[in-house]
């Protein structure tokens, strides 16, 4: 039978099953990752670990949100700019996404076919889950609020965040890379990032 723990020991507990979720995760991936490799780490028993979670897919969508509210972090951080320069903040804005995938294993393993096909077998009742799998689904409601102000032309929303959503996931696989052309590809992507700056920004602001 597990143990009993405080309400403090379940709190130190289940961040500690989170912040060795995100070691082995990203160090070998969803499916080889085992529940024993990370209650050895953290230092419970394996029955333990069902006092917290239902399944090692649960914990990912855990260690997944915590990556996800740190991308948040960074983007408010750089929105706060966006008013005195729209184009360099949007640049640096698409940029921000395009290098999450490659500077965050777990960002990178939720953008993979295969893993995102595992999820939905294992947590197709989960509520959380469709949640998840709808990356960037927060692109309209920024375009939304950018309009308003007058930085983003007045189109369609929706179709402005699927340009978005293009080349931020452009890059996500090494077979897609090397159709583009791998040694060309960073200079490929910044014309494309300046491509698109140049039609989404409004041209209004270099009025401002």
């Amino acid at each position: 039978m597990p143990k009993a723990f405080t309400i403090e020991e379940k709190k130190i507990i289940k961040n500690s099953l989170i912040e060795k979720g995100v070691e082995f995760f990203g160090t070998y991936g969803l499916k080889k990752t085992n529940i024993e490799d990370i209650t050895n780490a953290v230092g419970i028993a394996k029955g333990s670990f069902y006092s917290f979670y239902s399944s090692k897919e649960e914990l990912f969508l855990d260690v997944l949100r915590k990556a996800e509210e740190k991308i948040i972090k960074k983007v408010s951080q750089l929105l706060k700019k966006m008013m005195k320069d729209p184009r360099g903040t949007f640049k640096e804005f698409m940029l921000l996404h395009i290098q999450a995938p490659k500077a965050n294993p777990i960002i990178q393993q939720i953008a993979d076919k295969n893993t995102r096909e595992y999820l939905i077998r294992k947590l197709h009742n989960n509520p959380k889950l469709q949640q998840k799998l709808q990356t960037y689904e927060y692109l309209p409601k920024f375009i939304e609020m950018w309009q308003k102000q007058g930085l983003i032309i007045n189109k369609d929303p929706e179709i402005l965040a699927g340009i978005l959503k293009s080349v931020f996931t452009i890059g996500l696989d090494d077979e897609t890379i090397e159709y583009i052309g791998r040694e060309k590809f960073p200079e490929i992507i910044e014309n494309l990032m300046n491509i698109i700056v140049e039609y989404m920004v409004s041209s209004d602001t270099d009025k401002k």
